[in-house]
């Protein structure tokens, strides 16, 4: 090919319009080209054509014309960049092809300038160039498939964006901006560097060299964690859940052994019904609790019994109650009657 076919061809994701767009406009047309990059070379174009409609008969005309011409504008889009690319194929030696080719048209607004509301004509060019990029092992280069050089008019820009898991090397020539985040872009605008209406490429140019970030030994995406945690919460709580029920079906002494209950500061104990059972009692709360629940006096043998307290441990416990004056004691036989100091609810026992 020639120099002025090589160009035509490179600009013709931009100047593919209608018929009536030769009339002339007061502003100038541009172009915006978005490339998405794919890990095994292929990419995915977007080619919008934004056309000033600066009179309301220039929008009328778009409105009356703009979409009834669309499957032709496919067809001959389609046809010209297979024709293209089969000859970018051969000349490189690695197989490409153009697929999902599709061709839209609308109006937009993108901005207001001066208070006025500016209308485009948009023309959206969209398909799938196959290897467009050349990978190997862990690096994909872009560039090659511009075997010569490509064409930007004053207003258009191309953008690369590329994949997740490549870090950029290298990129030929100096781009206008750079955004290294989650998908890095790679942007050109169509500004010469001696001032003419057009940027031309070299050969080769745009070009970009990434390599793919080598992952740590053992990795794993955040998202496959998310199963596991829950299974983990889940086997936790479960855990929790049997341990509480256990604990609450033992009684105080078979989980601690005798002089392991916690203790309360001393005058913390009341002779109270309301005695909280859901929490562990020290050894007098509960010979307190025991009392009320038996009416309010007990043999000391059946507290021994109840509490499964040794004797000698019971009476230490007894005789400190005795001291803070909770209960009395009163000698029937050769028993001990153990009775909650505060006046009787009814006739006083014999032997009081």
């Amino acid at each position: 090919m020639n120099r002025i076919s090589i160009k035509l061809a490179l600009i013709l994701l931009a100047s593919l319009c209608i018929v009536y767009m030769a009339a002339p406009l007061t502003a100038a047309s541009s172009t915006v080209i978005k490339v998405e990059v794919l890990p095994g070379g292929d990419s995915i174009w977007t080619t919008e054509k934004l056309i000033p409609l600066d009179t309301p008969g220039e929008v009328a005309g778009w409105d009356a014309t703009a979409s009834q011409n669309i499957e032709r504008y496919k067809a001959e889009f389609e046809g010209r960049m297979k024709d293209y690319v089969a000859r970018i194929s051969a000349a490189v030696g690695r197989p490409m092809s153009i697929k999902d080719v599709n061709v839209t048209v609308e109006k937009a607004q993108p901005y207001a300038l001066d208070n006025a509301s500016i209308t485009y004509g948009v023309v959206r060019y969209e398909f799938t160039w196959t290897g467009f990029a050349m990978s190997a092992g862990g690096s994909l280069e872009v560039g090659d498939a511009f075997v010569d050089g490509f064409l930007l008019n004053n207003d258009d820009s191309i953008t690369f964006i590329l994949p997740a898991e490549y870090t950029i090397k290298s990129v030929s020539p100096a781009c206008d901006e750079m955004r290294d985040s989650y998908q890095p872009q790679v942007k050109w605008m169509g500004r010469s560097a001696n001032g003419t209406e057009a940027r031309l490429f070299s050969s080769g140019e745009p070009a970009i060299i990434m390599e793919r970030i080598q992952a740590p030994a053992f990795s794993v995406e955040w998202w496959a964690l998310v199963p596991v945690s829950l299974i983990s919460a889940a086997l936790g709580f479960a855990a929790a859940y049997a341990l509480f029920r256990r604990r609450r079906s033992r009684t105080p002494e078979e989980t601690y052994a005798d002089g392991d209950m916690p203790m309360p500061d001393s005058g913390s104990v009341t002779p109270s019904s309301a005695l909280d059972e859901g929490r562990y009692m020290s050894d007098e709360e509960k010979i307190i609790k025991y009392l009320e629940e038996a009416g309010g006096q007990m043999f000391q043998s059946d507290l021994v019994r109840k509490t499964s307290f040794s004797k000698s441990k019971l009476s230490m416990v007894l005789s400190g109650l005795k001291d803070k004056g909770m209960i009395v004691k009163i000698k029937k036989g050769k028993e001990n009657l153990i009775r909650l100091n505060r006046p009787p609810e009814g006739p006083e026992e014999d032997g009081k």
